[in-house]
Formats: structure tokens, sequence, C-alpha cells
């Protein structure tokens, strides 16, 4: 890694540190620390019929290609419908601005990450979690299961002090933290799947193809 680079991460880190709303420089860090993990996806699912559909075809989630009207007339207990509602219920939306990629030159991985970043609030809903700070870092500790990427590392650690241990949350730390990882580690690859052709599957049948267990309640709220 560069020197340039090594600076870029702690300057940005400092920034997160106080200011968590600074998407950006989350954003930085993650391409800058995040490229040789993407690399390794890479290598690993190259051969892979849906990573090698997804590098061809490369499908974005966004206004311009996911129909979210649609969504929102499909059932509440579809994927779909599921990942739809929990965008409005939070005030979300998937913008190209929010998503793109400004820090990488490796067109494979730029796009890998966008599309990680695209597919961020599905994981949310198949784990069944909003998006306050603490229910933040449980999402980051199932992509550690998955990814093992620095940046979530980073958030898991800092976001853990922040977000439950200063706020006693007491069983997300205990109990949420590890039962997320654990349903990242054992859930299939998530970074090759084309989860639009899902959209209309029941979402528990989704979670039970990816072996994707979703978050207890009781360790997510307490």
């Amino acid at each position: 890694m560069k020197a340039i680079d090594v600076y870029q991460i702690a300057r940005a880190t400092v920034r997160v540190l106080r200011d968590s709303s600074r998407t950006l420089e989350i954003f930085r860090v993650a391409e800058l620390t995040g490229g040789p993990r993407y690399r390794r996806q890479l290598r690993a699912l190259g051969e892979d019929p849906s990573m090698r559909r997804l590098l061809r075809e490369r499908p974005e989630i966004g206004p311009e290609q996911v129909d979210f009207d649609a969504l929102r007339l499909l059932s509440a207990d579809t994927l779909g419908g599921a990942y739809v509602r929990h965008l409005d219920n939070h005030g979300l939306s998937i913008s190209p601005e929010l998503t793109a990629t400004r820090f990488t030159d490796d067109v494979d991985v730029a796009y890998l990450i966008r599309r990680w970043r695209q597919t961020h609030d599905i994981v949310h809903t198949l784990l069944g979690v909003g998006t306050s700070g603490h229910e933040e870092v449980l999402v980051h500790a199932f992509s550690w299961g998955q990814l093992k990427l620095p940046v979530s590392a980073m958030i898991m650690f800092f976001g853990s002090i922040k977000h439950m241990l200063l706020e006693r949350r007491w069983n997300a730390l205990r109990r949420g933290l590890y039962q997320a990882y654990r349903s990242g580690r054992r859930a299939a690859p998530l970074l090759p799947v084309v989860w639009e052709d899902l959209w209309t599957e029941p979402i528990d049948a989704v979670r039970e193809r990816f072996f994707i267990v979703p978050c207890n309640p009781a360790n997510v709220h307490s």
C-alpha cells in the first residue's frame, strides 16, 4: 500500500470517528483497504457461473435499473416487497452518487465494490434489522463473516464502543455481534448473487437458499 493511501486512510478514519455520517470518508477507507479482498473473491469465485454472469452483465441496483414502484406492489413477504418497505420505512433511496466508486482504478474491483454497496440494504432486509447505529454494526459483522473487509472490522470495533458499549446495548454487544458474524460466515457467498432475479421470491425461501439466519430481535434491541 502506498504511503499516500495510508495517510488518506488515517485521515478519513479520524473524520469518521468525529462524525459517523461522513459516508464519503467511509467509502474512501473501504476502497483503499478493500481492494485485495475483492481481488481474492475474484480469484476464488472466478469460475462460478453467477460471478461470471455478474461481471458480464454488470447489473446495477438504482432508480434507472430497478422499478421500485413495481416492488411496492409485491407482498411484504417477498424479497422485493420487504426490501422496498425497508427503504421506505427508513427514508432511504438508492442513489448512484451514494454508491459510486471514486478511489479504485481496477474496473472489476470497482464494480464489485459498487455492487456490494448497492446490496447493503438487501442484507439489512435479510437480517431483519433497521438502520440505527448499532444495527449498522451488526450488518458489518455479517459482512465481516462474508468478505473479511477491513472497513467492516473498523466499524465493528469503533461502532461497538460508540453504539453498543456506551449505549449499554448488552445483548447486541455480547450476542448480536457474534450471531451476525456467524450468520455471515455460514451463509453462501452473496457477492455473486443476482438479486434482481429474486424480487418475487418469498424472503424466507431466499434466506433458506443462501443459509442466512436473521438476527434475533432480542439480541438487536437490548
